[in-house]
Formats: C-alpha cells, structure tokens, sequence
C-alpha cells in the first residue's frame, strides 16, 4: 500500500435538515442550495411530497422539480437523483429522504411484504431492501453535485425506572426518519426547531460554523460559506477519481474480476492506476478469501471453517480476519470518502439517527426493523455494521446464525437428559462465542439468556428461536 502526504480535496457535500412538520424544511433546504450554487446555478428538486414543492417556486431565484410518486424505492431515488447530476446539476433537494425507509415501496414496507410472503420474521426480510439501500447510498456518496436531505422526524420515547423504582414513559426528542447510520454520511447535519425555523447544527466542520449564526434562520449566505470551504481544496482528476472507484468496486469482486478490469484500462490509465495496484489486489485477495471460506465450508463447524481459513491464508501466521475486515472496510471507506469528510458522530443528542415519519410516536424499536439485545436492554450499542466494515456483513451474519443454532441445539439436546448439563454445556458456549464475534457481544448474551430460559423450561424452543431471529 501506498503512504502518501494527505491533501485536502474539492468535494460536493452532503447535508440533512431534519425537523416536525411546519419547522421551515423545504423553505430553508431552497435557500441554502442557492447559496451553494450561486447566482445563476442550476438546482434541482425531487418531490415526494405531492407537489408541495410548488408553493417557494419563487424562492431562491426558481429551481427545476422532478415529482416522485410512489413506490419510493432506492433504486427510484437514484434515477431521480442521476437525471438531474447527468443534466449538470450542482445542487439537488431531495424532499423528503424519509419516503426512502418508511414511505410506501420503501424499505420498511419491503422488508413486512417479505415476512408475509414467508411467514417467518428474521435477516432475511432485511437482506434484500437494505441491500438496496446500501447501494443507494453509495450512489449519494459518488455523485457530483451538493445534495441536500430533508427529513422527517418523529418523536421518541423509552421505558426507564423512575426514582420511585416504577416504570415511566420518557420522550427523548426527536429522531430523524431514516436508517441509523444514514446521519454519520452527512458532511452538515440539523434539525429545525418548530415555530423559530433556527437550526441546532448536530454535525458540522469547525471551519463552517461561522456560517450557521447561532440563534439565525439558514439564509443563502449559509450556503454561499459551505460552497466556498468545499471549493478551497485541490481539484482531482475526474478520470483518475472514475479509475480509482470503479477499480475498488472490480476488486471488491475478486481477483478476477479485478484482472478483467486492468486489462479493460488503456495503458495510458494504467500507467495512473499503478501506484493503488497493491491495494486492489489487497482487496481482491481479502474478497477471494472471505468467498472461499464461505462457500466451500458452509456446511461446517466454525471451528473448521476458521481452521480452513487458516490453512488458505497467505498470511504469516494465518488467517488474520481483521487483516480482511480492514483490508475490505479501506476499500468501502475509499469508495465514500470522496464526500464524506468526518466518521464521527454527530454533536449533540447520540439517538438523531434513528427511525419514524411525522407526528408518529415511537413504542417499539421493532416497528422499525429487529432490535439488538442492547437496544431492549436499554445498552449502548456496539458501532452499526453497516458503518463499521460493510464488506465483512456476510461473514458476520453467518457466524451470528451459526451462533444461534449452536445455542438453541445444546438447550434442546435430547442426548442429555440432565438441565443442569445442557446449562453448564450453554455457558461454555458463550464464552467461546465471546471470542469467535467479539463485535456482538450483546447478541451472544442474547443467545445465552434466551438459551438458558429454555432449558429451566421458562420459554419454548420454537418462541426463542423466533425472538432471536427477530433481534440478529
């Protein structure tokens, strides 16, 4: 891998106004896209709010508007997105990205037809509309324009023992109408406050705050600085930028598909791409790796699997599996970081980020998708998948299954007959599923909980099954 001198970068940005319905959304999203684009740039409008756009035609110098009706699929929002970044477009409103997870056709309604359709929850209800949102998502990080977010929020409450040792219901604000992780992608992040419009800047570059006035409304002038900070960097070759994302996506593929790639390159190209040659194979090898491991010893132990792991690593030492969920999270990471400028949090409340539409209250963590442990247990949760190694999702969902079926087989085992055997054989089990996925300890805990209620007769298997299932 290459180590080189880091340089600041021109980039598009990335920004989310959240707030309740009437906290000035849409009107503050126009003006701080004029301000983005200037005087006489180009900005677009996608609708899913049934033409409400309409009513600020005036504001902001005018904008150009593509209407979205349902279903608001992920892959409709990319279309949507790429016609106006084709037609040159540098600054486009999406109104409202809420549509996206909870609207009709979107992800949380995909994921409850596939559980009707087969009678079981679990991941696999999840797999195919969060994949699409995932590549949804990867479209926004790549695309060439300033893209500005408006969410809808909802309120959210939780169950918490009062001094009196009772239970209370408590609200805890406002969570914005999206998937977790879709906050941290943001470059600018806020939420309205209803009645005032003024913004509480949740996420933001220290060298842009002089441009969010506190206790002030987003003016033009609120976009005019952003534009300006994400002008300052060096520009980048857009071919080279091109080469370089569509070589990770052909390595994350593997070795082969990687080779295929290079030798599409003209020479000319190639001769750019050779200092990032050693990180494509990288990751090439690290995908070939993962894929082997999985396909050819899927029907065995996790023991084994690891062993063969093991055996087929060229590794000093071994299989090395955070060497692979490194080597794959540097390519998903370089692949986003054209836009993304920070991985941290976002200032103020840690629970904006969460799921909802407006006016809705939150009961259940389950109404949107399966909780964790953690998440029930009232625990901070360890960093979500989806942020911390995308690339490494597959193995780790094929180790939690494993897990599960490994706990709920020793609570069943009809082999032995003694409770208190399968119990002691269940806390081994943990301690060992401690070691084999350190990043979901509180799955595993889960898993050993739930197990042992099972063998003191307190649950039934087929119950304890569908509960963890729901949360994995």
């Amino acid at each position: 891998m290459k180590i080189e001198r880091a340089v600041r970068e021109k980039t598009f940005t990335l920004t989310s106004i959240a707030g309740p319905s009437g906290s000035g959304k849409t009107y503050s999203a126009i003006l701080y896209a004029r301000g983005l684009v200037g005087p006489e740039g180009k900005i677009g409008f996608i609708d899913t709010e049934n033409k409400r756009s309409r009513f600020y035609a005036d504001v902001g110098g005018g904008f150009d508007v593509i209407d979205m009706d349902p279903p608001f699929t992920s892959a409709r929002y990319i279309e949507a997105i790429n016609a106006f970044q084709d037609a040159g477009y540098t600054a486009i409103i999406i109104d409202s990205i809420s549509h996206e997870w909870e609207g009709t056709g979107g992800v949380l309604e995909q994921a409850e037809e596939i559980e009707e359709a087969t009678k079981r929850a679990g991941l696999h209800c999840w797999k195919k509309p969060k994949g699409a949102h995932k590549r949804l998502m990867n479209e926004l990080l790549q695309t060439k324009a300033h893209l500005i977010f408006c969410c809808r929020v909802k309120e959210k409450v939780a169950q918490v023992k009062g001094a009196n040792g009772k239970t209370e219901i408590v609200n805890q604000g406002f969570v914005v109408v999206q998937e977790k992780s879709f906050i941290y992608e943001m470059t600018v992040s806020m939420m309205l406050e209803e009645g005032t419009h003024v913004p509480f800047m949740q996420k933001c570059p220290d060298d842009l705050r002089g441009g969010f006035q506190e206790g002030q409304q987003i003016t033009i002038a609120s976009g005019n600085a952003v534009r300006m900070w994400s002008d300052k960097g060096t520009a980048i070759d857009p071919v080279f930028k091109a080469d370089r994302l569509s070589g990770l996506n052909a390595a994350n593929l593997g070795t082969k598909a990687l080779a295929d790639w290079w030798k599409g390159l003209p020479p000319s190209r190639q001769k750019t791409m050779e200092a990032l040659k050693d990180t494509f194979k990288s990751v090439a090898a690290a995908r070939d790796l993962m894929a082997a491991e999985l396909a050819e010893h899927s029907d065995k132990s996790l023991e084994e699997r690891l062993a063969n792991a093991q055996g087929a690593s060229p590794e000093d030492g071994g299989f090395d599996r955070a060497h692979v969920i490194r080597e794959t999270a540097t390519m998903s990471g370089a692949a986003a970081g054209e836009q993304q400028t920070t991985n941290e949090e976002p200032a103020g409340d840690s629970s904006v980020g969460g799921e909802g539409s407006d006016g809705e209250v939150e009961s259940s963590v389950a109404a949107n998708e399966p909780a964790s442990a953690a998440e029930e247990a009232g625990e901070p949760e360890a960093d979500h998948p989806d942020t911390a190694a995308p690339a490494s999702d597959l193995i780790t969902k094929s180790l939690m299954a494993e897990c599960l079926d490994k706990f709920m087989a020793l609570a069943t085992d009809a082999t032995v007959p003694d409770p208190r055997q399968r119990r002691a054989n269940v806390e081994f089990a943990k301690n060992a599923w401690k070691e084999a996925l350190p990043a979901k300890l509180d799955f595993v805990k889960a898993c050993f909980e739930t197990a042992d209620k099972v063998v003191k007769g307190e649950l039934q298997a087929d119950a304890a099954r569908r509960y963890l299932e729901g949360i994995m």
